[in-house]
């Protein structure tokens, strides 16, 4: 579906969308507002599902208690239900429907529309529930991070791919909605709110998937050190092929007098980082399954 809009939103800039009126010959319009009406309704199909989609995947990783049930419930629910009133309220709001888009023919067939607040007032609606739906669904799969026993600095990192859902874009979204009640420059002043809506969307699948690559990510780390250690093994085979050995080199500055072995406290240290890396890649791979 989100291709499906993207390619409609480029069509609508092929036919005039982002143009001057003057700009736009007057028999390419009609289907420049017909892209614009089409994306619209994709936008607030693709966007609610967007959201559904999110809550569903966390209600597997983070509904231990009721409470984060009833939360996730709740957001998909308003989020699906007014999103369903939008797009009937947008698609209804002329008689006939084409008439939103033939209406700018240069012979206008009959029809009619309501008042244009009627579509502009949901949208604003539309865009607040939105960028709330993007605050509250990051928080239940953060509290469960903060709870793990990975680094602070690797806990926020996470979180900010979490919140990565689209709630920025979501937010810069709400000012261009009074734009649609511009109506002597109806196409050009729609093009930034289309750009918008493209990145919000774009963002909001982005982050929604990033969580379930974890373990790809983890696999492409470990295939990394395996090709490291596998550097330094035939370094250490080169040693030996010149008559030398990896014993041979001059001993760490850290070493102890009098022996060529690091020092106990050192060894400890690298043990105990070792062992904290591997926790987090655990931690990392079990959030993300």
């Amino acid at each position: 579906l989100y291709i499906v809009f993207t390619v409609v939103v480029l069509l609508g800039v092929k036919y005039g969308i982002g143009k001057h009126l003057e700009d736009v010959p007057p028999l390419d319009r009609p289907t420049a507002m017909m892209f614009r009406w089409v994306g619209t309704y994709l936008y607030i199909t693709i966007s609610a599902l967007t959201k559904v989609a999110i809550g569903l995947f966390l209600l597997r990783i983070c509904s231990q208690e009721r409470w984060q049930r009833i939360t996730l419930w709740a957001v998909m629910g308003i989020v699906a239900v007014f999103n369903v009133y939008y797009v009937f309220a947008a698609i209804f709001n002329c008689s006939p429907a084409e008439y939103q888009w033939t209406s700018y023919s240069p012979v206008p067939p009959d029809g009619e529309c309501n008042n244009a607040n009627l579509v502009t007032i949901p949208t604003y609606i539309a865009a607040l529930l939105n960028v709330l739906a993007d605050l509250i669904l990051p928080l239940l799969p953060a509290m469960l991070v903060w709870k793990t026993k990975m680094e602070t600095r690797k806990k926020i990192s996470v979180y900010a791919v979490l919140v990565l859902g689209a709630s920025i874009a979501s937010i810069v979204r709400i000012p261009y909605a009074y734009l649609m009640l511009d109506k002597p420059e109806y196409l050009y002043v729609f093009e930034p709110l289309a750009a918008w809506s493209t990145v919000e969307i774009g963002l909001g699948l982005t982050a929604s998937s990033l969580a379930t690559l974890m373990p790809l990510f983890r696999k492409i780390k470990i295939f990394t050190r395996a090709a490291h250690h596998s550097g330094a093994s035939s370094a250490g085979f080169k040693y030996q092929g010149q008559g030398r050995t990896p014993n041979a080199l001059p001993s760490s500055p850290f070493a102890d007098k009098g022996s060529g072995a690091p020092k106990k406290g050192n060894e400890d240290v690298e043990a105990l980082k070792l062992k904290r890396q591997r926790s987090d890649e655990i931690e990392l791979y079990r959030f993300g399954s």
